[in-house]
């Protein structure tokens, strides 16, 4: 007999438990690039627990909205916010950050397309605020991390919805002023949280 939504509940949360505190062992020491990747094979090795994370637990928007965000775990101080995040086939950032919070995204279901940019600084050469530093493809197996200083640019790939989890230093409320830029007009504005769909506390 397959378990009940409790019991998947149950299960999950004492997976999301063991997996938070193993990333806070590394974590707590500072968002370096090292500290990252080791961290990342925590939530990489918690998405692949597919029986945790599907989308009868995490619906898609039901409406035209990019996305929904499910909050499963945050410590009493509002740090370590882990979000599962059901995204729409069409799901599309322009490049923003998250304020000063580190961020790790780990695929469960979907392939999503992070490109990944820094702030030029003002004396260096070329035009534009952004360097783009990269790109990665989250998928299952596969996750991407972000430093403070962090900007990327998302999509959905394959016209397939995403299942996917965020983990991110502190929650999205803490993050405080968060930007976008406007790669073709050169624009910094800020980004507002209601651009982020739904948020629905899921503990």
């Amino acid at each position: 007999m397959s378990p009940t939504a409790a019991e998947r509940h149950s299960k999950r949360n004492r997976a999301v438990t063991e997996a938070v505190n193993d990333i806070r062992t590394v974590m707590d020491a500072g968002p370096s690039l090292e500290n990252l990747e080791k961290a990342k094979a925590y939530l990489i090795a918690l998405a692949m627990q597919k029986d945790l994370f599907s989308f009868e637990d995490f619906p898609l928007p039901e409406d035209d909205a990019m996305e929904c965000s499910y909050l499963i775990h945050e410590c009493e101080d509002g740090t370590y916010a882990l979000y599962v995040n059901s995204g729409a086939s069409h799901q599309y950032y322009a490049p923003h950050d998250h304020g000063d919070a580190w961020a790790i995204i780990a695929g469960v279901e979907g392939r999503e397309r992070h490109q990944l940019y820094l702030r030029r600084n003002p004396h260096e050469p070329g035009d534009g605020p952004l360097i783009k530093k990269g790109e990665v493809i989250v998928a299952a197996d596969e996750a991407v991390t972000m430093q403070p200083n962090g900007i990327h640019q998302v999509n959905a790939m394959d016209g397939m919805p995403l299942l996917h989890l965020h983990l991110y230093a502190k929650n999205f409320i803490l993050q405080g002023e968060r930007c976008k830029y406007d790669l073709d007009k050169g624009e910094v504005e800020p980004f507002h949280l209601d651009e982020l769909g739904s948020i629905t506390d899921a503990r």
